[in-house]
């Protein structure tokens, strides 16, 4: 009795997360053809392949859905980038491998980078998940580079908020030019940044 009152249920989770997964690559289609959000939800449905009232079982609004599409690559793309990098790196060459991996992300996913361009610029402050990790990342370069403030009122902190100013500009420069000229916007960057942080020649030469 109790497989026949479960086998119902699952098949409607299953069914559940399908639709879901439908509605969240349409929005990643969407998102990776040029990011035209103000398509009507009933296109996006039949993009999708559901109907019009699978919708608002899923999601509240538009900016919902387009927002669980771009957390969704983005979590991918976290994934794939952690995974090119060695174990037990320290948190300066991670940070130099993230900000060049992200840079060459156009040539090395494809797919990916067409659906996150445009609102990867704005990841640090667009995706609850993707600022914390950001901020993390290049906090913990900055202890590795800077155990104690080098000048007197330093702060850390603004170092934080300014490298991943720098960072967000530079995405939103990179959207609209050639992944040669992605890749070398972004080692310079990390050229930049390393200095910012307090960062040998020697040592920049090394890992740029």
């Amino acid at each position: 009795m109790a497989e026949q009152t479960g086998a119902p249920v699952n098949g409607h989770a299953r069914r559940r997360s399908r639709t879901r997964a439908a509605l969240i690559q349409a929005a990643q289609e969407i998102l990776a053809g040029g990011g035209d959000t103000g398509v009507s939800i009933q296109a996006i449905a039949d993009r999708a392949g559901v109907g019009f009232g699978s919708f608002s079982n899923h999601f509240a609004s538009k900016e919902a859905l387009f927002d669980a599409a771009f957390q969704d690559a983005f979590d991918r793309y976290a994934a794939w980038r952690d995974a090119q990098l060695p174990e037990g790196v320290d948190p300066v060459r991670r940070f130099v491998m993230n900000v060049r991996l992200t840079g060459r992300l156009s040539t090395l996913q494809p797919g990916l980078s067409r659906i996150l361009t445009h609102r990867l610029a704005e990841s640090a402050t667009h995706s609850p998940a993707a600022a914390p990790g950001l901020a993390h990342d290049i906090a913990a370069a900055v202890r590795e580079l800077r155990p104690a403030p080098s000048t007197p009122g330093a702060d850390p902190e603004v170092t934080v908020i300014a490298a991943a100013g720098a960072i967000a500009a530079i995405r939103r420069a990179m959207a609209e030019r050639d992944p040669a000229e992605q890749a070398r916007m972004a080692d310079a960057l990390a050229a930049d940044l390393l200095r910012m942080f307090g960062a040998g020649e020697s040592l920049i030469a090394e890992l740029v």
